[in-house]
């Protein structure tokens, strides 16, 4: 999952937009702010054909640096920017993008968080929803959490997987290994064509899907 078993890094929190010209210019948009989060060792750099086109669509967006590998973490780093990014534009919700384990961390803040009462759309890019056993191999802080039998997986997965009047939005690549996984609840389900795991957040198919996700259809491929 991302570029799994690479080394990682200290990651902080960021926005993806300044703080003067970006703020006079998300009151001008129409859409809902949309947080892009990062897979496994990622970084928030991969969105940036991504975040452009978003911005270009009208959506405030964020690109969040991770602190570390451990989702519960991530997933409260979430729930900060979330806030920070409501608070700034006045929004009701958000719509979250994930790329990745980022997927996993995204569907926690949802699930045991309460980021469902605040969130439009979900969307994953190559998550392995149900865990990804090369991950077996981690300690549980650094990405051991996406074992399929790990205890936050099992909790993950467990009583309702998609909670809220989220739109749920599951997309693959027909080279992830992950690809036929899916969860109940997810009201789309797409897989594109010969994408590189590691390229989906910058590449323009998975770009246009998210926009068409984010727009209330399905990818049609």
């Amino acid at each position: 999952m991302g570029r799994l078993l690479a080394g990682a890094g200290v990651a902080v929190l960021t926005a993806a937009l300044g703080t003067s010209s970006g703020a006079a210019w998300a009151r001008q948009s129409q859409g809902e702010p949309v947080i892009l989060v990062h897979g496994w060792n990622g970084t928030p750099d991969s969105f940036a054909p991504m975040k452009t086109a978003l911005q270009q669509a009208g959506h405030p967006a964020y690109a969040i640096d991770l602190p570390g590998e451990e989702n519960v973490a991530n997933a409260n780093a979430i729930a900060a920017l979330v806030e920070q990014v409501r608070r700034t534009h006045g929004a009701d919700r958000v719509s979250l993008v994930g790329h990745s384990m980022g997927g996993l961390s995204a569907r926690h803040y949802l699930k045991s968080l309460g980021g469902s009462a605040t969130t439009l759309s979900y969307v994953s890019m190559g998550t392995g929803q149900r865990g990804y056993w090369p991950a077996c191999l981690l300690p549980a802080a650094q990405g051991g959490q996406m074992c399929p039998t790990s205890t936050f997986m099992k909790q993950l997965n467990s009583g309702d997987p998609t909670p809220g009047a989220v739109r749920y939005t599951v997309l693959a690549s027909s080279l992830d290994e992950t690809r036929g996984d899916t969860i109940d609840g997810v009201a789309c389900r797409a897989e594109l064509p010969g994408v590189p795991h590691a390229e989906e957040p910058g590449n323009e198919a998975f770009v246009q899907a998210v926009l068409t996700a984010l727009g209330g259809g399905c990818p049609a491929v």
